[in-house]
């Protein structure tokens, strides 16, 4: 009998390729998400900074012109932080969306695992039957107690 053969196995090929793909867009998505997130908390700690500094200026800084630059520094600490923000947000959709690409890469390539799986069997058992008739036709052309053919 031929050996197995699955004739999907280019497909199956390229599924595994896309779900590689996928993967490492994931590991991409969620390197940018750890680092906007990390630039994100830093943010948050400057904005913080800037905000006492305003709240409660050292003695020698209370002058007007002094409390009207930190309210300008509080200002832009602002906007870097809803300017990171933003961009944890966009990463955070991006992962979101990388990790739902993968799972129907995945789940796209396992149906075709196990399709290969349900046909490799039946091939097996095709074998087993072949073979066992063989066996079979064998064992009725040898003659029965040990009589010659002839």
């Amino acid at each position: 009998m031929k050996s197995f053969r699955f004739r999907l196995q280019r497909v199956l090929q390229l599924r595994t390729t896309a779900e590689q793909e996928a993967a490492r867009r994931l590991a991409a998505a969620r390197s940018e998400e750890i680092e906007r997130r990390q630039i994100l908390d830093l943010m948050v700690l400057r904005l913080a900074e800037a905000t006492g500094q305003v709240i409660d200026p050292p003695e020698d800084l209370r002058t007007a012109g002094t409390i009207g630059n930190l309210k300008l520094a509080v200002e832009g600490a602002r906007l870097r932080h809803a300017s990171a923000e933003e961009d944890y947000r966009r990463a955070a959709a991006r992962l979101e969306a990388a990790v739902a690409a993968f799972g129907e890469a995945r789940q796209a390539r396992r149906a075709l695992e196990k399709l290969k799986e349900q046909r490799h069997e039946t091939w097996e058992r095709e074998v087993e039957r072949a073979e066992q008739q063989t066996i079979d036709e064998v064992a009725l052309r040898v003659p029965r107690g040990g009589q010659a053919a002839g």
